[in-house]
């Protein structure tokens, strides 16, 4: 018995003994074998066979062909190429000590914009509540910070040469700006999530009134706050019981930092057909 135990212990050449309960269950005339089991290692994967990553792109349920009870549809229909993208310094003002004189490179690292969102809300004339969110998409992140050192950024201390500054003296540093070392947070830019791509079609069941409709994109600075970017609106949007009312609107990329985003019209509230609305 121990020199079957003692040839147990003994590793295996070219398998790997394993004991699911790691219990040698002992049988009448002797130990029952643990089963050697050989695991093919699995084939190291191709990076030129890896899916480059995808876009985002906003997917919405399909609804009903025709509205809840007791409610009207209101439809928001899309034309353009129904993508909008974002940039790393995306802000509407830039404060004037951060305007960049003609010629001046831009910093690589001047990264502001941290995410986006798409949203569409609606206030109901006459009611006492609020604004009622009918849309919000998922933060699509587009930097975070990250220690340089794990970026592979090597930063160096910028210094004013002789005859520049107020002392003219080699080894200042610039105003406004601090030695950065391995540990100093650096934004890393996600190219792949900057742009998204809408559905065609938004519907949304509400009681019949009139309402005020807002949609808008939303940036997410380095702090964390909010601020809009892209915005479109439309007012008098009368809603009916079983009716369905289509709003048009469009959103375009057009080149360069060109992005249209606009309500343009609606409707009066028509007959719903059986035919139901949905994502792409």
């Amino acid at each position: 018995m121990e020199q079957m135990r003692g040839d147990l212990a003994r590793p295996a050449v070219g398998a790997a003994c394993r004991c699911t309960l790691l219990v040698l269950t002992m049988i009448a005339g002797g130990a029952e074998p643990c089963v050697a089991v050989v695991s093919a290692p699995a084939p190291a994967q191709d990076a030129s066979t890896v899916p480059p990553p995808r876009p985002p792109v906003i997917v919405v349920p399909v609804m009903p062909g025709v509205p809840a009870p007791d409610k009207g549809r209101l439809s928001l229909q899309f034309s353009g190429n129904l993508k909008w993208c974002t940039f790393p310094d995306d802000r509407a003002v830039v404060p004037p000590d951060q305007v960049l004189r003609p010629g001046a490179r831009k910093d690589k690292d001047q990264v502001f914009t941290f995410g986006y969102t798409f949203t569409v809300a609606a206030i109901r004339r006459g009611a006492a509540e609020g604004p009622i969110m009918l849309f919000e998409s998922p933060v699509f992140r587009t930097a975070s910070l990250r220690p340089a050192a794990k970026l592979g950024v090597s930063h160096k201390q910028e210094t004013i040469g002789p005859g520049i500054g107020s002392a003219g003296a080699p080894g200042r540093p610039q105003p406004g700006k601090q030695p950065a070392g391995p540990d100093t947070l650096i934004p890393l830019w996600m190219e792949q999530n900057r742009c998204v791509t809408l559905p065609e079609l938004l519907d949304f069941d509400l009681d019949a009134g009139v309402y005020d409709v807002y949609m808008a994109f939303d940036l997410m600075g380095k702090e964390g706050g909010w601020v809009h970017r892209s915005t479109g609106f439309l007012t008098d949007i009368a809603v009916a019981d079983a009716r369905r009312t289509l709003v048009e609107g469009v959103i375009d990329l057009q080149g360069g930092r060109q992005r249209r985003v606009a309500l343009l019209s609606a409707s009066e509230p028509q007959a719903t057909g059986a035919q139901g609305a949905g994502g792409p």
